[in-house]
């Protein structure tokens, strides 16, 4: 039972399938139990990830966050990733980490890690895309697509445009991420990412449940035609 999480981020990096739906947190002051209720209602619906961002919790209350967050997870082999924290990531032994530019050296992340860990890297240009193309990641995250009340210190809108650019540009997959929504959503998975990530959506909403179910239903209807028009 010890080894049934990294079996699971093997399995998800394997099967390319762990970046479709981020679901990214946003407990704030919620009990757990509570805020588990949301996270286990959106993972029976269709998300596919969990990355566990609090910037404002202490390191004692992340751990006790992540443990439980990690014992669901690891049940319904979904992983778990750490944002901007890789001891958090390593004292959890969570399934990966996802970092910003300025949140460390990827190689020594790496290193660190393993090559059976998931590495996530945050990029919105062109320059920085350019250099995540070379580094040993799993995913980039690119964004802000479009202006978000959950980031404070974006200087860059990316815009669809953009994305689409960026996308046809990497090496590893792409999600897009900030201010994605349901009604912007179909055209974010238009451009060639591969998956979303986001945080309003999947808290906002008075169901959360119901907004994943229509998330990855768009995105499944996505990878269908894909999938079609590469066997045609």
């Amino acid at each position: 039972m010890k080894n049934r999480p990294k079996l699971a981020a093997e399995c998800q990096k394997r099967s390319n399938e762990f970046y479709k739906l981020m679901f990214v947190t946003n407990k704030q002051d919620k009990s757990i139990d509570d805020y588990l209720s949301l996270v286990k209602a959106c993972v029976a619906s269709g998300v596919t990830c969990v990355q566990l961002r609090e910037k404002n919790a202490s390191y004692e209350s992340l751990i006790t966050f992540g443990q439980a967050l990690k014992k669901f997870l690891s049940s319904v082999a979904i992983p778990l990733i750490i944002n901007d924290n890789l001891d958090l990531a390593l004292a959890l032994d969570a399934d990966g980490v996802h970092l910003g530019q300025t949140d460390g050296d990827v190689q020594k992340a790496r290193q660190r890690l393993g090559t059976d860990k998931i590495i996530g890297l945050s990029i919105s240009s062109l320059e920085q895309l350019q250099t995540a193309n070379s580094l040993p990641i799993d995913y980039v995250g690119c964004g802000a697509i479009f202006p978000t009340q959950n980031k404070i210190d974006i200087t860059t809108i990316i815009g669809l445009e953009g994305l689409q650019q960026l996308a046809s540009l990497s090496k590893h997959p792409m999600v897009a991420i900030g201010g994605i929504n349901l009604s912007n959503a179909r055209e974010v998975m238009q451009t060639g990412c591969r998956g979303i990530a986001a945080i309003g959506v999947f808290h906002h909403p008075a169901d959360g449940a119901t907004a994943t179910q229509k998330l990855r239903q768009m995105r499944d209807e996505k990878d269908a035609y894909t999938t079609r028009n590469r066997n045609n």
